[in-house]
């Protein structure tokens, strides 16, 4: 699911539904601009064209205000400065809020960070960022603390800041042959690093749910009444298909960044990609990844034929593709139906009034258009 920023603009989204149009048209030349909106308002998780307006008439209605003294802690924290302006929201995910400040030194871009990403997983990330950029992909530079760490206690919150960057919006979906080919030669660029990895594979990427932790779900979201409860029933014998994929332990392990999604990347000038996020980096095999990376890039909202074939060729520029199997997928299937259990788990029980509106609308999407190992086979098919 796509997420709205917190300072939305309606020129904004029109530009993207103008430019999702371009893409309909490369494999359906009569497509309007009307099918183009709706498909835009759908990856926003609203209904329709008009809803997508009317929640963003309220967002600028309702901007959130940085708690006080926020930026100024983290300015301190991160020896960036004093204070010019007061700290602006720029869009709530699954970690929490990210928000803007600048001061005398910069401007800058502070992003919550889960509790497990660490100032060591965090530099294992930076060591993957600097060969990347060595190699020229582009990303932000992180913003350092006078303690030599990247992440810092900022009132009982794991922190990160960077350089603030001029960038462009994440692609749209389904992305067009020319980005898609641009993400290929992205993660080729990123493969042919192979900084090898002695650790495993994280557990989050592995962990398969017994039977039994999924129908006490389905009871839970039954109690809580919620109006999807019956949709996840439908669903769970999909679950169980994709978990009859198994992962076959790789040979070799190489450092990759194991979070490349859409939105994790922006578009600056010339269609150049920015690889924003870094912090979830670690072991996967080059088959493991692109498994994950195809049902991210080209799998939503539908399996993109045309953009697959332009991502293997992108790749295929630096680096040549490997055989792909079902089993290529099990990380990626691992990654999505714990993704989709903790979804449906927050929107049962949320921490808050925010992620109760996010994780409510991430289990609709995840069960409205649940991985399939029809999907993964066709991802299989050039």
């Amino acid at each position: 699911m796509k997420l709205l920023p917190d300072r939305p603009s309606i020129e904004y989204l029109r530009k993207e539904a103008k430019d999702l149009l371009a893409v309909l048209r490369e494999s359906t030349p009569g497509a309007s601009l009307a099918d183009a909106q709706r498909a835009l308002a759908a990856e926003y998780g609203v209904r329709d064209w008009p809803a997508l307006k009317a929640e963003v008439e309220r967002r600028a209605a309702d901007t959130p205000t940085a708690p006080e003294g926020l930026a100024e802690d983290l300015a301190e924290a991160f020896d960036l400065g004093t204070l010019t302006e007061p700290a602006k929201p720029v869009l709530f995910t699954a970690m929490g809020r990210c928000w803007e400040f600048r001061t005398d030194r910069g401007r800058w871009l502070a992003v919550t960070v889960y509790d497990w990403i660490t100032d060591e997983q965090a530099k294992l990330g930076a060591r993957l960022r600097d060969a990347a950029v060595a190699a020229g992909v582009a990303a932000p530079a992180a913003a350092i603390s006078p303690h030599g760490r990247l992440i810092e206690k900022v009132r009982g919150g794991n922190w990160r800041v960077h350089e603030w960057l001029e960038v462009g919006p994440e692609p749209v979906l389904p992305v067009s042959t020319a980005m898609a080919r641009r993400a290929g030669a992205l993660f080729g660029t990123l493969h042919a690093l192979a900084i090898p990895s002695d650790e495993p594979i994280h557990g989050y990427l592995t962990y398969r749910r017994s039977e039994a932790e999924w129908q006490h779900l389905l009871g839970r979201a039954r109690a809580a009444g919620k109006p999807w409860a019956e949709q996840l029933e439908a669903r769970l014998p999909v679950f169980r298909e994709l978990q009859a994929i198994e992962l076959e332990a790789p040979d070799e392990l190489m450092l990759c960044n194991r979070n490349l999604n859409p939105e994790n990347v922006r578009q600056g000038r010339d269609g150049e990609l920015t690889v924003m996020e870094w912090d979830f980096a670690g072991s996967l095999s080059p088959e493991l990844e692109l498994g994950s990376a195809l049902t991210q890039w080209l799998m939503r909202p539908h399996v993109n034929q045309r953009g697959l074939s332009a991502f293997r060729d992108g790749y295929g520029e630096v680096r040549e593709w490997p055989k792909l199997g079902l089993d290529s997928f099990a990380v990626a299937i691992s990654g999505w139906l714990n993704w989709t259990y903790n979804a449906i788990c927050e929107a049962i029980d949320p921490e808050d009034a925010e992620r109760a509106v996010f994780a409510e609308r991430e289990a609709v999407e995840v069960l409205d258009r649940p991985m399939t190992r029809g999907g993964l086979e066709q991802l299989l098919v050039v």
